[in-house]
């Protein structure tokens, strides 16, 4: 069986007067069912796989395939089609759209898919609860903490039940209590529903609770604590 995401000889260069390589040479393959934290210095180029992993940038050199299949070969209609079926993605920033309420940005993707808004409503809900959000469900993001509306950013992001969930920085603006909720949550995705986690987290000890680490210096892998998960 193919792993879940694979990135083969990955490569992305700022063109320029002088060339920028964010990240150099990446093989990294993710199986079903895996939490991986990618650590490293600022600047070792983290936020950028986790971009390209995301399908969010297109590397210079290399390909990501999902599934085994080549995406690169793709429109990027068909990109954003397969970001929102099977990829949930928690930004540092939370981008939640203002006018909403904390349960309206969590069903909209939820409705770009499609469904009974009965059942959506009640999974935006029940994801909101879990994160501690059951308070908040009718308040715009202007009215939460940074930590409350990066709780609902992850709600958002998993909204849709992705195969595979990609953060970066989930927790920076958390209180260690909060932290380690999220962090409880992903380990029950992980668990208890097959789902694949890749973290980028600059904390040694909710890194620590992830199976696998992988380590970046210089846009490169210098270390990778496990092997793919078929």
């Amino acid at each position: 069986m193919s792993p879940l995401l694979e990135a083969r000889g990955v490569t992305r260069t700022l063109p320029g007067p002088v060339p920028v390589t964010l990240v150099r040479g990446i093989d990294l393959a993710i199986g079903r069912g895996e939490f991986v934290a990618v650590t490293g210095p600022s600047g070792s180029g983290k936020s950028s796989l986790l971009y390209l992993l995301g399908l969010l940038d297109r590397p210079t050199e290399g390909h990501v395939l999902i599934d085994g299949e080549d995406t690169a070969r793709l429109s990027a209609g068909a990109l954003a089609r397969l970001r929102r079926q099977r990829l949930g993605f928690v930004f540092q920033f939370h981008f939640l759209l203002p006018e909403f309420t904390s349960l309206e940005n969590v069903l909209l993707p939820m409705r770009r898919l499609g469904g009974e808004e009965a059942a959506l409503r009640a999974r935006a809900e029940a994801l909101l609860e879990r994160l501690g959000l059951a308070d908040a469900m009718a308040k715009l993001p202007e009215e939460l903490s940074g930590g409350m509306r990066q709780r609902v950013a992850v709600a958002r992001a998993l909204a849709n039940d992705p195969a595979l969930v990609l953060a970066d920085e989930p927790t920076g603006n958390l209180d260690s209590r909060n932290a380690a909720s999220m962090f409880d949550l992903f380990e029950t995705l992980v668990a208890e529903h097959g789902r694949s986690i890749v973290v980028v987290t600059h904390d040694p000890a909710l890194a620590a609770r992830a199976r696998r680490q992988v380590r970046l210096v210089d846009g490169r892998i210098v270390e990778d604590t496990g092997a793919v998960a078929a």
